[in-house]
C-alpha cells in the first residue's frame, strides 16, 4: 500500500512504512508474506518503534539453510562479526547489521551468467551507498592505485577489501590492510580469478572453448587472462616480422652497394 504510514507519537512527523511493490516482487525475499519476518516483535499493538533485538536478523531465519552445506550463512556471520562494520568503535558503525548494506525488501544476490559489468556496478553502489565521498574526483582516497575509475568500473571494493580467503567477502578489513599488491590481481593465477571471475571463466569455456576464453573473456585483467600458446604465437609472429625487416634492410643496402659498384 503506498499510502501505508503513521504519525509518531512523539514528534508528530508522519513515518512512510510503504514498501515498493516491484522491488519487494523481483527480491529474493519475494515470495514471503510480511508476517514471515515481522510476527515476534509486531504482535501487540501499539506496535514497538524498533524489532527487539536478533528478530530480524538474517541468521535467525537462515541458519538451517546449513544443513546440506558445507559452508554457508554460519560462516557468513562468522566474517560479518569480524569485519570492521563489526568490531568499529566509530558512532558511524553503531548498530550495524546485514539490512545496513542488504535491504531486505529489495536485495536479490548476483546470478550466474550476469554480467560482471552489472555484478561489479551493483556491489560497488552498496558501498558507495555510504562512501560516496570516496569516488569524488577531489578526493586522495586510493591516489595510490593507477587508472583508479577504470579499476572501480571493473572490480568490486569487497575484492581488494576482504581477505582472499573469505568464503562471502563479508570480512570488510581497514584500509591499511586492505589489498594493495598489484600481482595479487595481474598474475597467471590471481585472487580475482578466483573470486569474481571463476564463474564466468568456467562458462566461457564450455560454451566457447579456451581459444574464446583467452581472446574475448569478458572478465579480461591485463597480466591475468593468459593463454601460453597464444603468447608463443605472438612472439613468433614478432621474431617473424623483425626477421622480415632485417632481411628487407639487408636487401636494399646489398642491391645499394651493387648499383655503386656498377
Amino acid at each position: 500500500m503506498p499510502t501505508l504510514a503513521y504519525r509518531h507519537p512523539e514528534t508528530g512527523e508522519i513515518v512512510d512504512l510503504s514498501i515498493d511493490r516491484d522491488g519487494l516482487a523481483h527480491s529474493v525475499h519475494g515470495e514471503l508474506a510480511c508476517i514471515d519476518c515481522h510476527r515476534r516483535s509486531y504482535r501487540r499493538y501499539p506496535h514497538p518503534d524498533r524489532p527487539a533485538p536478533g528478530d530480524l536478523d538474517c541468521i535467525g531465519c537462515h541458519e538451517d539453510d546449513d544443513r546440506n552445506l558445507s559452508r554457508g550463512w554460519v560462516d557468513i556471520d562468522a566474517e560479518f562479526k569480524r569485519s570492521v562494520h563489526a568490531v568499529s568503535d566509530s558512532p558511524k558503525a553503531a548498530g550495524f547489521s546485514c539490512h545496513s548494506c542488504h535491504d531486505p525488501h529489495r536485495f536479490r544476490p548476483a546470478a550466474v551468467g550476469e554480467p560482471i559489468a552489472q555484478i561489479v556496478r551493483n556491489h560497488n553502489g552498496v558501498c558507495l551507498s555510504c562512501h560516496g565521498s570516496l569516488s569524488a574526483a577531489s578526493s586522495t582516497s586510493h591516489r595510490w592505485l593507477p587508472n583508479r575509475d577504470a579499476h572501480w568500473g571493473s572490480v568490486r571494493c569487497v575484492d581488494c577489501h576482504t581477505p582472499a580467503a573469505d568464503f562471502a567477502n563479508h570480512e570488510v578489513l581497514p584500509a591499511e590492510k586492505s589489498e594493495k599488491n598489484c600481482v595479487s590481481c595481474h598474475s597467471a593465477d590471481p585472487q580475482l580469478l578466483a573470486r569474481l571471475y571463476r564463474f564466468q571463466s568456467e562458462e566461457d569455456i564450455a560454451r566457447h572453448g579456451l581459444f574464446a576464453k583467452a581472446v574475448f573473456n569478458e572478465a579480461y585483467v591485463v597480466g591475468m587472462s593468459k593463454s601460453p600458446a597464444l603468447d608463443r604465437l605472438s612472439l613468433a609472429i614478432m621474431g617473424l616480422m623483425v626477421l622480415l625487416l632485417a632481411a628487407h634492410g639487408l636487401g636494399r643496402y646489398l642491391a645499394r652497394r651493387a648499383n655503386r659498384m656498377a
